[in-house]
């Protein structure tokens, strides 16, 4: 019994085993399924290695062999040379015959040598590694801004050739400088470092860098210069003006620095752009007025940002290149130099800043107020640039004494467009209703001309116009765009411009009168129709109210916009005693025309006097007429009665 459950224990085992047997070899299969490609990768790299490693082993043997042979024939005391001819035919041909066998003695020295050189170079190892990382080593100076370093670096290029490659050209074994071909590949990997940090730092001033580290980059580029200079001066057998090539090295850095901060000043302009940006963003919110603001805002924006990187870059020239000189005759043309390549650059930084100014006023300045504002912008500018010797105020006027007059004559223009098109509509429709207005009493006393006692020519007030106009809404209309115009000028008031706003002012008085004069004719024309008689008698009193009242109101009001206070003066007391010639002629009149209603009245008095006198004599005499006829009768009656008594 206790064999047969031994048996089936034991059976039971190997079952188990086969099937965990069975259980290993599928998961032995499926992970060679599974990373089948890398074992296949794995038998390549095997397969290629051992055939590499058969290469180079069958390079070794054929490079080594001449050695081994040439070794064994010099130890080989009992060696002739022809005992190995058959054997050389055998290996081949194209084989080349090895060189001539030198002593034993001779051959053990030179290998001696040799060994010695390679343990010399061994011993060096740490400090060949360190030269031939010094190209990578810079590169990676240069990427991290430790520009101390890498041109601490580039010094030490110079050293290196002067000791090595300088020494070696020296000499006229031209053997030393084949072996120096390590220091030349590691000199000319400095050399093109070199140029990368030179390109470096002129980008580094092609962003908005301050005056330290502005300082630092040409402080950098000085000492870059200083080493090209030393590789040119270690260089033996040429003759170099090394105060020529630093003058002209001076030279170029200050045009790499001008080129490099002009490429940071118009990035930062055209950041600003020339307010078509603003004119964009203005239009997406909507709104004439918004659109105008935006439009000022982005050109007072760009004046002031070219203003203060124009002073930037200036400022930082001056401090940096203006004291790299010292105080001798042969850099005083170096100076000079400096200060006209500055004066160039900021003559046309100038020239540029007033172009785009003009484009930018003429397409999106439509108003005096943004006028002034650009205008004290640039003088500002100007006056900023004054105290480095670049004063452009005087460039200013010619660009905004144009703008201004247009403005002022495009309201007047506007003023009288609107006259004229009012008066020809009233004609075509035969109708004069627009064309009168509500006549007020004060407007009455003073239809005769001007007050000028209301006219304040001491101060800087326009005077208040004529009320008589409120009866012509036309001419009233047209003296309001005048007088608008004139608000605008006070605004922006260039004295410049006076000369051409007078003539604008004198052309507007002419085309004024020619369409009043044109209205007229047309108003007489027979056969118009509508309102004639009104139409007519409306343009007459234009042309006679334009010509008393309008026209010396226009003058006096502008020459008080333009602060011409003398003119104004003179004219109003030309029109006072003008007034006060008048007023003695109508008192005159009215003392004369008093005296003879006075006269009259006397004689009319002295008349009716003289009438009752008469009708008073003609009563008396009646009177004693009926007296006497009563003084009759009564006799008469006496003696009848006397008569009768008898």
């Amino acid at each position: 019994m206790t064999d047969i459950s031994t048996f089936n224990h034991e059976a039971d085992e190997r079952v188990a085993a086969k099937h965990a047997v069975s259980i290993a070899e599928e998961n032995w299969r499926s992970l060679c399924t599974q990373y089948a490609s890398t074992f296949v990768a794995a038998e390549r790299r095997s397969s290629d290695v051992q055939s590499a490693l058969k290469e180079l082993l069958q390079e070794i043997h054929c490079n080594t062999k001449p050695s081994v042979k040439r070794v064994g024939r010099a130890l080989d005391p009992n060696y002739s040379e022809g005992e190995d001819d058959d054997e050389e035919d055998e290996e081949g041909e194209g084989e080349e015959q090895d060189e001539p066998t030198q002593p034993a003695s001779a051959l053990l020295a030179d290998l001696a040598e040799k060994h010695r050189l390679r343990r010399r170079t061994l011993m060096q190892h740490s400090s060949l590694l360190e030269l031939l990382e010094l190209p990578s080593l810079m590169d990676a100076c240069v990427r991290s801004s430790l520009y101390e370093d890498a041109l601490s670096i580039a010094g030490f290029a110079n050293t290196l050739e002067r000791r090595h490659l300088m020494e070696s050209s020296s000499s006229s074994e031209k053997k030393e400088v084949e072996q120096q071909t390590v220091v030349v590949g590691v000199v000319s990997e400095i050399r093109r470092r070199e140029a990368d940090l030179r390109r470096m730092l002129i980008h580094r001033l092609r962003g908005d860098v301050t005056m330290p580290q502005c300082l630092e980059v040409v402080t950098a580029l000085r000492r870059l210069n200083g080493v090209e200079l030393e590789r040119r001066n270690n260089k033996s057998g040429e003759q170099h003006d090394l105060e020529g090539v630093h003058a002209a090295m001076e030279m170029r850095l200050q045009v790499d620095f001008l080129e490099a901060r002009d490429a940071w000043l118009e990035g930062g302009i055209a950041k600003v752009g020339s307010a078509q940006a603003a004119a964009a963003a203005a239009s997406d919110k909507g709104g004439g007025s918004s659109r105008t603001s935006a439009q000022a805002e982005q050109i007072l924006d760009g004046i002031e940002r070219y203003r203060t990187r124009c002073f930037e870059i200036v400022t930082q020239f001056l401090a940096i290149f203006r004291g790299s000189f010292a105080p001798s005759t042969s850099s005083s043309n170096n100076q000079d130099h400096s200060f006209s390549l500055l004066s160039m650059w900021t003559a046309r930084r100038v020239q540029t800043f007033l172009t785009s100014l003009n484009s930018n006023m003429i397409s999106h300045v439509h108003d005096t107020a943004t006028l002034r504002d650009a205008l004290d912008a640039s003088s500002f500018f100007a006056s900023s640039m004054g105290r480095v010797g670049a004063d452009f105020q005087s460039l200013l006027a010619p660009i905004f004494e144009p703008l201004l007059t247009k403005m002022i004559v495009g309201y007047w223009s506007d003023g009288l467009n609107g006259m004229s098109e009012t008066l020809k509509a009233c004609r075509d429709a035969g109708i004069a209703g627009p064309l009168f207005g509500t006549e007020t009493s004060s407007s009455k006393e003073s239809s005769d001309g001007i007050n000028v006692d209301d006219v304040d020519v001491q101060s800087s007030r326009t005077p208040h116009p004529p009320r008589s106009l409120l009866a012509l809404p036309p001419l009233a209309r047209f003296l309001n765009a005048y007088l608008t115009g004139l608000n605008e000028l006070r605004r922006c008031l260039l004295p410049g411009a006076f000369p051409s706003i007078r003539l604008a002012h004198s052309k507007l008085i002419a085309d004024a009168k020619m369409a009043l004069q044109a209205n007229e004719r047309a108003a007489l024309t027979p056969g118009l129709r509508g309102e004639a008689t009104k139409l007519r008698e409306a343009a007459a009193k234009m042309k006679a109210e334009f010509d008393k009242c309008v026209e010396p109101y226009m003058q006096i009001s502008l020459e008080v916009a333009l602060g011409s206070f003398d003119y104004a003066i003179a004219e109003a007391d030309k029109a006072r005693v003008e007034a006060e010639k008048k007023a003695a002629i109508l008192a005159a009149e009215k003392a004369r025309v008093e005296a003879e209603e006075r006269a009259k009245a006397e004689a009319e008095e002295l008349a009716a006097r003289l009438k009752a006198e008469a009708e008073t004599a003609a009563a008396e005499a009646a009177i004693a007429q009926m007296k006497v006829e009563e003084e009759e009768h009564s006799i008469e009656e006496s003696e009848i009665t006397d008569v009768q008594s008898d």
